[in-house]
């Protein structure tokens, strides 16, 4: 008998003991039917998203030329979560969390199909599309906590830091697929509108395209057997127990002031890409669209490696980690000259801050008990969406009057003094516990 055959290894089990590890890993919370229609129609819905929030920011400023008006855009559309969000997060708790979610989706979906009629008939001008980010606001002070609260519903608990891992890595695919996307929608409208201006028409095609990706997350919720539902026990409970929840447990409420401190400090990079583009860099929107995108392809790598290998014990050295990293991305773009340099420390800028953000989150959600979660999100919510008026607004007036680059330095050492706070807070057993 010819022994070559029994001496020669099989590839095929090692190819399938990689695609089984994956599985069971980075992806296992797709193995849930509930978990993964949602998913699927979130990554659709979020990458619109990004597409309109690329094609608003460059929008304005090609309006205006005033680095100012991105980050009135921002703070229009975060600032009413942060009046509100305590209200969103108690209707969370107290109502069908998906009944709730399709609410907020078919309104979101009503705002681009205005939104796209006005910037087609050319009345998009920047006070009007003000108006209807604060609209869209109002929507996202109900939407989010909702949406926050919903996750651990779809999922059993061992797989959650899984879950709201693969929901950054959603999140921010979305982020890096839909400026690149919303590139290609302002170079096709060059040719294909040769007497327009081509930035409207791009816009046009990009706030169309964002209406048409709701219809998908839709069509998921429905299919959701999860209906979310409420825990009647705590059905009167204050919308202001999330507060009470963190103020009673000091780590916990530490790690959410620190997340309020970060994104004052690091997401106004987002804001200033614009100006950033056209006076440092010298490009026009494809540039502006590239640096979004390297933001958005380092925040996936961060949302893989949350997911991949994201467990309790290493949650403290993320936190630390993700904060540096962030910081040593925006030092680095404040030295950069380059498009290519400057993507690349766009990309270590949005690794770090989804690498803290999505540990942060997971956190919150593993030591909130279930019928507190809607509210104590909320709260979560609320300081992210409190960023944008103390952050974007005072980032776009402070590179206003001094430039681009001197602001970025300031950034940068406000996110490294963070992550010294975060060593100190995640030291010792009080975090372990």
């Amino acid at each position: 008998m010819d022994p070559g055959p029994l001496m020669t290894p099989d590839p095929a089990p090692a190819r399938r003991g990689l695609l089984s590890a994956i599985k069971s890993t980075t992806f296992r919370s797709l193995r849930h039917r509930d978990y993964r229609l949602y998913f699927a129609g979130q990554l659709v819905s979020f990458t619109g998203s990004w597409v309109q929030n690329a094609a608003l920011m460059w929008l304005v400023y090609h309006q205006t030329d005033d680095l100012r008006w991105p980050s009135y855009l921002l703070v229009a559309q975060v600032g009413p979560t942060v009046l509100l969000g305590t209200w969103g997060g108690h209707l969370a708790d107290r109502l069908p969390k998906r009944r709730l979610i399709q609410l907020t989706q078919a309104a979101f979906l009503l705002n681009a199909v205005i939104l796209a009629i006005l910037a087609a008939a050319g009345w998009a001008l920047p006070g009007l599309i003000l108006g209807l980010q604060v609209l869209n606001g109002l929507v996202q002070a109900v939407d989010l906590p909702a949406r926050l609260a919903f996750v651990p519903d779809l999922v059993p608990r061992a797989d959650l830091i899984n879950a709201v891992g693969l929901n950054s890595l959603l999140f921010n695919g979305a982020r890096a697929v839909g400026p690149a996307v919303a590139g290609l929608l302002f170079a096709a409208a060059r040719h294909l509108a040769p007497g327009a201006d081509p930035v409207v028409a791009g816009a046009v095609g990009c706030f169309g395209l964002n209406a048409v990706s709701f219809v998908a997350v839709l069509f998921a919720l429905r299919g959701i057997h999860q209906p979310g539902e409420p825990h009647p026990d705590h059905a009167g409970a204050s919308t202001w127990d999330g507060l009470r929840y963190l103020a009673a447990h000091p780590k916990l409420g530490g790690l959410v002031l620190l997340t309020l401190l970060l994104c004052v400090f690091a997401w106004p990079t987002l804001t200033l890409f614009p100006g950033y583009t056209r006076t440092v860099l010298g490009r026009d929107e494809t540039g502006y669209t590239t640096l979004v995108s390297g933001l958005g392809a380092g925040a996936l790598v961060a949302a893989l490696t949350t997911a991949t290998f994201g467990t309790a014990a290493r949650r403290g050295g993320f936190l630390v980690l993700g904060a540096a990293a962030a910081a040593g991305g925006i030092l680095g773009l404040s030295l950069a000259a380059d498009l290519r340099v400057a993507a690349g420390w766009a990309g270590c800028v949005g690794f770090g801050l989804i690498l803290f953000l999505s540990t942060g989150q997971s956190t919150l959600q593993l030591a909130v008990p279930d019928d507190r979660r809607g509210r104590v999100m909320a709260v979560w919510a609320i300081m992210l969406s409190a960023s944008a008026p103390l952050g974007h607004l005072l980032a776009g007036q402070a590179a206003d009057a001094v430039g681009v680059v001197p602001v970025l330095g300031g950034m940068a050492a406000g996110v490294g003094a963070v992550a010294l706070g975060l060593a100190a807070l995640t030291a010792g057993r009080g975090w372990a516990r």
